[in-house]
């Protein structure tokens, strides 16, 4: 990977960023550290790969709207997704990149929701740019240790997740307890 990165500098962050959003940054901050290359074009690279890569999600989810709705898993929780869409609009965008594992989702339902791609494109490619300038400025500060501050993240990323779904799965529990025993009463 290192040398992929230090042979191909901005292309590799790129190329890197259309499949791992979050870590491509932090490596192209780290190789402008050593001077492989310039620090905005790590960012720029990184932000430009994140951009396609959300592009494509939505379009498959936009092609495929139909197959989407129909799924199973779509059956069981697209009503809430749709009304966390709602009520998020385009702050969902920026705020997917906080919970790991969101992003993806996030961007095949708004394509499959048919959300203008315009707006789409150009909340997304401000947001992807904020973010890589970020994360690139993390690899490029902490290069040193940007292999532990990658395995922090992610480990932080994912208890923030657990912990999302405990207080979710708690919620729709207590919801249903609460539901049954109104029921029960009447």
């Amino acid at each position: 990977m290192e040398a992929f990165l230090l042979n191909y500098g901005a292309l590799a962050v790129f190329a890197l960023a259309l499949v791992e959003v979050d870590a491509a940054p932090v490596l192209g901050g780290m190789v402008a550290h050593l001077g492989f290359i310039g620090f905005s074009s790590a960012a720029l690279a990184a932000a430009a790969g994140a951009f396609v890569s959300d592009c494509a999600w939505y379009w498959v989810g936009r092609l495929n709207a139909g197959w989407i709705r129909a799924s199973w898993l779509y059956q069981r929780a697209g009503e809430r997704a749709e009304r966390l869409i709602k009520r998020l609009g385009w702050r969902q965008l920026p705020l997917c990149r906080l919970f790991y594992g969101t992003r993806v989702i996030t961007m095949v339902l708004w394509g499959a929701n048919h959300r203008q791609f315009g707006r789409f494109a150009l909340i997304d490619a401000l947001s992807c740019t904020m973010w890589s300038i970020l994360l690139t400025g993390i690899g490029y500060v902490l290069s040193g240790s940007a292999q532990a501050i990658l395995g922090r993240i992610k480990r932080v990323e994912l208890w923030l997740l657990l912990g999302l779904l405990f207080v979710v799965g708690s919620s729709l529990l207590i919801r249903r307890f609460v539901e049954r025993s109104e029921k029960r009463s009447h």
